[in-house]
């Protein structure tokens, strides 16, 4: 069976096979996927094999990972003691919660990922039974990943453990409080007061009500009642909240454990006047709040937490998270950032761009039409463009190929984002409906039209496919005929009395148009088509804006973005800048440090974009991030012939210098095909590297790899660094391969360029050598690349077991596992990786052609990696932090929604 595990005989035989393929395919880049294939084939051979080879490995990483942690300076004030230990009952709220995402078909893996993150962040919350504990934290999640799964998780597992009253601050918007109502109500099985396994739910709001003044409270008398909140972000509301927490007679309030969820919590929660002395209005009523509560916690989920890391960590009765601060798991077949912009730090040259896949770009000219300032409001008078058709039909064409393979009819949604101004919704609405209606009446002459854009877009994605069918044109065609009729046109703002409503019983076909409701909270069913063309300079406000990140179940490969100009560039940085901050609260948690000592950076984009809105940065400050254990590549590269005969020269001039300062030349004991091995040239001083890159061309964008910046850095950090010169040799080039010195010969490795549409030369600034012809390659460096100088030792028999045991053991994808490993073997050395860039470097595969270009280069191109040595304290860049406490608008927080809803009463419970 292929759930059990081979015998150690067994096993060692299909290892073998294993590894036999490996090497054939180890001159390819991407290592990742040929490891997959290579484990599905062996396991089809020897069943059992990836089950074995999976275990093995857990076992391995988690005996590196004792090395590591047993190598590593902990340090702990004393102020987490975690209390929870995993749910422990068999009846309770968490095993029904449990039991109904099961039922309601959610993956098992799914499932046990939400058990483990909701356990770790419990164990972290102050313990009910303890009067007195008080705990925030701040939980980072995805947009449109599931956070409500998550934090319903959370609060099932914290009434099973004592927590009486539960308030979820959810949103500022009536329509995403409902939302958040019901789906409560649902998940948790909550009837208006019901009692089972012991607990007593009370309502206080329900979906037509919001929380009322007078809330009497003498049901918490019964330790088994359970009060619940879902409150509006409203400055009534919340003091009501406040009003009923201080009502409560003293002693019961003591030992009724309180779980605040601040849903959203980027958005109104952060103090916006901080810089005049003052509190902003929902910011202290939600201090207000917090101040009721002598035992309980603040626990606070976004997935943009830009806001949260930038609150005051010296002003005590503010919300910043000072206990911790954790990161929940991308789930599987989430379709986030890094999936649409590709930023992984593996990503490989000739890897298929998933972006361009996705995307198409608005002209600017008509993303005019449907951007007006609110000055010319008046005159507004959108048209249809060719984009916004293209659109249209696509969203009708997708959602009848989604219909062909479910069988069955489910909620659709296209997105129409192109202004914040209400107004300008109800025209785009009229151009969009009318749309609608033209193509209704005349469908059977739109044939030829919509079979066009069939064909141009069906297989653009079909690498996201999974085996999902292709109907046939005709089947498609005919679906058409009952999806267009069915689609109809909403409009969702502050002011819409139509506002988007997703019921089980009816499925909506739906093109959703408007603006702050649409970009933070709500959920667009079924949402497969985005129209967006909002720009905005917040990181925070881009990314919640971007609703098409999510599930996209049985039609990843359909889902299309339409945006506008400059667009695809903003939000390609912001899916690097998510990836850093993740990686930096992994770099906290891995030290076993929390909020309190540990300041979370967020790099900046000087002249682009700003963070968050300037209001919520006042206790940000302009700090320096390490560059130790960091790798910097060139992915821009000079094709022309004079740039390629000056990259030649001032590589082998590098070679030189290596070699003559009379260290040994070390070989990569190479497993592959490879005409060449990889070579190691140790011990090179500062002054080379420096001397290198003044002879070589590194674009102005990449400040780190200027030799005066270097020169800068090494001056201050790394007087007492040294330089191993790793030759990087690929498989190409043929017997010759490419000359570096006398005897010094590597492999050319295959980098094609990306197509000149695909990226804009106006990131590179001034600097450009006159008459250079610069090509984009996107990445240079393979993720195993940064570990390389440290494997040829191993090689070589030339560091200790231990060490060995630690590089064998990273995990060469995860930022700080390479970075830990480089600051523990050999962290005085860095790295200097040259690159033979093959003349005839050519796309592979059918959609890195359509992105790609060959390179038609007159010689082979060098490129240039460095990984900087582990420094303890160092600075650089251009990043923001908060001041510890123990060393300091396009944006919907301006103004409050409008609170529309009645007061809940509690006697309309009974």
């Amino acid at each position: 069976m292929a759930g059990q595990q081979l015998d150690s005989a067994l096993f060692e035989q299909a290892l073998g096979a294993y590894e036999g393929m490996m090497q054939a395919r180890s001159g390819e880049t991407n290592q990742s996927a040929a490891h997959r294939d290579c484990v599905a084939l062996v396991d089809r051979m020897f069943p059992g094999f990836r089950t074995t080879y999976e275990a093995r490995e857990e076992e391995r990483k988690k005996s590196v990972e004792q090395i590591i942690i047993d190598r590593r300076i902990l340090t702990d004030d004393g102020a987490f003691t975690p209390w929870y230990g995993g749910s422990k009952v068999m009846l309770g709220e968490w095993p029904d919660y449990r039991r109904r995402l099961e039922s309601g078909g959610l993956p098992a893996s799914a499932i046990e990922s939400i058990d483990q993150s909701t356990e770790m962040i419990l164990s972290r919350c102050a313990n009910p039974k303890q009067p007195g504990d008080r705990r925030k934290g701040l939980v980072i999640g995805y947009v449109q990943s599931g956070k409500t799964a998550n934090f319903t998780g959370l609060i099932a597992k914290a009434v099973d453990e004592g927590y009486r009253i539960i308030i979820v601050l959810a949103g500022m918007y009536t329509n995403l409080r409902v939302q958040t109502q019901l789906r409560l109500q649902k998940d948790l099985g909550i009837d208006t007061v019901r009692e089972r396994a012991g607990i007593g739910w009370t309502l206080l709001t329900n979906a037509t009500a919001d929380v009322g003044k007078s809330i009497p409270p003498g049901f918490l008398s019964n330790t088994a009642n359970v009060a619940v909140l879902v409150v509006k972000k409203h400055e009534m509301r919340l003091a009501n909240v406040a009003r009923f927490l201080r009502s409560i007679p003293e002693d019961i309030r003591n030992r009724r454990g309180v779980l605040i969820i601040d849903d959203e919590s980027d958005q109104a929660t952060p103090n916006t006047l901080a810089a005049k002395d003052l509190v902003s209005t929902i910011n202290q009523r939600i201090r207000d709040i917090w101040a009721a509560v002598p035992t309980g916690s603040y626990v606070a989920y976004t997935a943009t937490p830009f806001a949260n890391v930038f609150i005051d960590p010296a002003d005590a009765g503010d919300l910043y998270p000072d206990d911790f601060i954790t990161v929940l798991p991308k789930p599987d077949s989430y379709m986030g950032s890094e999936l649409f912009f590709d930023v992984r730090q593996d990503a490989d040259a000739d890897e298929d761009e998933v972006i361009h896949q996705l995307a198409h770009e608005v002209p600017e000219h008509e993303a005019e039409l449907f951007t007006p300032r609110p000055k010319d409001i008046d005159s507004f008078d959108p048209q249809v463009t060719p984009s916004l058709e293209a659109a249209v039909r696509w969203f009708v064409l997708a959602t009848a190929i989604r219909e062909l393979r479910t069988g069955s009819v489910k909620h659709s949604s296209m997105l129409v984002h192109t202004s914040q101004l209400i107004r300008a919704h109800q025209r785009t609405k009229e151009v969009v409906a009318d749309l609608i209606g033209a193509l209704n009446f005349n469908l059977e002459n739109e044939e030829d039209e919509f079979r066009s854009l069939y064909e141009a877009e069906i297989d653009r994605a079909a690498s996201l496919r999974d085996g999902e069918r292709v109907p046939s044109w005709t089947e498609t065609w005919e679906r058409v005929h009952s999806v267009l009729p069915r689609v109809v046109v909403k409009i969702d703002n502050g002011q819409s009395d139509d506002r988007l409503v997703y019921t089980d019983e009816q499925p909506q076909t739906v093109i959703a148009i408007g603006g702050g409701t649409l970009s933070r909270g709500l959920t667009l069913e079924g949402l497969v088509v985005s129209y967006f063309l909002r720009s905005s300079n917040a990181y925070d406000t881009l990314l919640q804006m971007g609703r098409w990140f999510g599930f996209r179940p049985r039609y990843r490969d359909l889902v299309r973005v339409w945006m506008g100009p400059g667009l695809l560039e903003d939000y390609a940085h912001l899916a690097r800048v998510e990836k850093q901050l993740r990686d930096e609260v992994a770099v906290m948690e891995g030290e076993n440090r929390t909020p309190r000592d540990f300041a979370v950076k967020v790099q900046s984009h000087p002249g682009r974009l700003e963070i968050t809105s300037s209001n919520k940065m006042t206790a940000a400050q302009l700090v320096r991030a390490g560059l130790g254990g960091t790798r910097r590549q060139t992915i821009y590269l000079d094709r022309s012939p004079g740039g390629i005969a000056d990259g030649q020269r001032a590589a082998r001039r590098l070679v030189e210098r290596a070699l003559a300062h009379g260290g040994p030349v070390l070989q990569r004991s190479e497993r592959s095909a490879k005409p060449f091995p990889s070579l190691l040239i140790p011990g090179l001083p500062n002054e080379d590297l420096v001397a290198f890159l003044r002879d070589y061309w590194v674009a102005p964008s990449d400040k780190w790899l200027q030799p005066d910046g270097m020169a800068d850095w090494l001056q201050r950090h790394g007087t007492d660094a040294s330089w191993n010169l790793v030759l990087l040799s690929g498989p190409g080039g043929g017997r010759s391969g490419f000359e570096l010195a006398d005897g010094i010969r590597i492999g050319t490795s295959s980098r094609a360029p990306l197509k000149p549409e695909y990226w804009s030369s106006s990131r590179l600034g001034q600097g450009v050598p006159q008459g250079a012809d610069i090509v984009n390659i996107r990445a240079l460096m393979s993720s195993a690349d940064q570990m390389l100088d440290l494997r040829i030792l191993a090689d070589q028999d030339l560091l200790s077991q231990e060490d060995v045991a630690i590089v064998d053991g990273v995990d060469v994808d995860d930022v700080p596992s390479v970075k830990t490993a480089r600051s523990l073997v050999r962290p005085e050395e860095g790295m200097i990786l040259l690159y033979a860039v093959d003349r005839d470097s050519r796309p592979r595969g059918e959609t890195s052609t359509r992105t790609r270009e060959p390179m038609n280069a007159s010689g082979e191109l060098i490129g240039l990696g460095v990984v900087f040595p582990h420094v303890e304290a160092e600075d650089y860049g251009e990043y923001w932090a908060v001041q510890l406490a123990n060393q300091v608008v396009d944006d919907a927080t301006a103004t409050q929604a409008p609170d529309n809803e009645g007061d809940y009463v509690l006697e309309d419970a009974r």
